[in-house]
């Protein structure tokens, strides 16, 4: 939201900008206010229901000279998506527009690398790479420099303080390098905290793979269950989003719960995506593999959908009985 703001304070009517369908909506209602703001048209993106994508001659073509800033998010929370960021950031800038990254829910799964995105801003939350509850937030160094960010008169000027709304959150910003180096510490000791970083990533990578597979077909055999989003060898983060027929998506989580399964259930604020797949109000069932998660908590997931899909079968035919 501030971020957006600064910039905002550069458009004007006429001026466009773009979101997409696919993005948890941290990554599209703030340029939306600022747009709203400031009398400036949205474009969205359509995302493909069928396979969980974007719909990229929707995006090349909802991309103009006319367009300011494209947001895109490197991996969608609630399919597991990974998008082809630096396609969308070529793109952006073939019209001179800004291109800003969620890097959300990829941050726990791939790397940042802003340059290899090409991106002019990046976004991460640090409680999703086993840290506390802290943004993080990166821009180009130009870009930081003359963004306009509001702020009060006796704040720093210069740098990246420019950018903070007050008082540092000095024991997340602690907490959050601790995490990093806990990630780096995984692949063993070395002077080098990027390279040992990149180790834990390709293990954690190698590892939960093989883990999204077995979910994957798994529960795409159990009758009634629906997958969304791309198939396990697609470019994709081991998060799956499914539904059990004739259950709403709470019920599902609350008797997995009972099993001793964690899910999560609902929209995540990928609203759109939801919207798009026709199931408001109820949601997805969402699981995802953690770098902690084991084979055999992924077998109690599955079985425990099993036996949620089973319910309205039994249901149903003592209904029948009943009824008979």
């Amino acid at each position: 939201m501030h971020l957006a703001r600064a910039l905002a304070r550069d458009w004007s009517r006429g001026d466009e900008i773009v979101v997409t369908e696919l993005d948890h909506h941290g990554n599209v209602d703030p340029w939306i206010e600022a747009a709203r703001d400031r009398g400036v048209t949205v474009r969205t993106v359509r995302m493909i229901p069928e396979s969980g994508r974007l719909d990229w001659d929707d995006l090349l073509h909802v991309i103009t000279p006319g367009t300011r800033l494209v947001a895109i998010g490197a991996a969608s929370n609630a399919l597991g998506t990974i998008t082809d960021v630096a396609r969308a950031v070529d793109a952006a800038h073939a019209v001179q527009a800004l291109a800003f990254v969620d890097g959300v829910h990829d941050a726990p799964h791939r790397l940042p690398d802003v340059a290899a995105f090409g991106c002019d801003g990046f976004a991460c939350s640090a409680y999703k790479f086993y840290g506390p509850h802290v943004g993080v937030l990166w821009l180009r160094e130009d870009l930081l420099a003359r963004a306009r960010f509001p702020r009060l008169v006796p704040a720093a000027s210069e740098g990246p303080e420019r950018a903070e709304t007050g008082t540092l959150n000095h024991e997340g910003i602690v907490g959050a390098a601790a995490a990093v180096e806990w990630l780096a510490a995984l692949a063993g000791p070395g002077p080098d905290l990027r390279s040992r970083l990149a180790q834990t990533y390709a293990g954690l990578h190698a590892r939960s793979g093989p883990l999204l597979r077995r979910m994957w077909e798994a529960l795409s055999a159990i009758p009634g269950v629906r997958m969304y989003g791309p198939p396990p060898d697609a470019p994709r983060t081991p998060t799956l989003a499914f539904t059990v027929e004739g259950l709403a998506s709470e019920t599902v989580a609350r008797s997995l719960a009972d099993a001793g399964v964690f899910v999560s259930h609902g929209d995540f604020y990928a609203y759109s995506v939801v919207a798009r797949l026709g199931l408001q109000p109820d949601g997805l069932v969402r699981a995802g593999c953690a770098c902690y998660t084991s084979e055999s908590e992924a077998d109690r997931l599955v079985s425990g959908v099993a036996a949620c899909a089973a319910r309205p079968i039994a249901s149903a035919a003592r209904s029948v009985a009943t009824h008979r």
